[in-house]
């Protein structure tokens, strides 16, 4: 797979939400908890793309849609690969 495909793996419900959580996670540890939600939607804006792989702005239907910054596609594939190998993330104990 390209590092700029999305993983075919068909999730269910909570195996989705668990991908998302360690999705964000990850975002959180690359940028050392500085970023913020309007950080990781910015990033990950859809956008239309023609043949070339190239953004010219238009909005014509038929071509590829991806995230503006096509790393977030393979930062979503290792969360999938994550939940696979790790299951859901392990419970966090309160401390008192």
């Amino acid at each position: 797979m390209s590092y700029d495909e999305f993983s075919k793996d068909t999730l269910t419900e909570e195996e989705a939400f668990w991908v998302m959580w360690y999705f964000i996670e990850g975002q959180y540890k690359l940028t050392n908890g500085t970023i913020e939600l309007s950080d990781v939607l910015s990033f990950s804006q859809p956008f239309e793309f023609n043949e070339k792989g190239h953004f010219d702005g238009k909005v014509e239907g038929n071509r590829r849609v991806a995230p503006a910054d096509n790393g977030m596609v393979s930062d979503w594939n290792d969360a999938v690969k994550k939940m696979r190998t790790e299951g859901a993330p392990k419970p966090t104990p309160l401390k008192k």
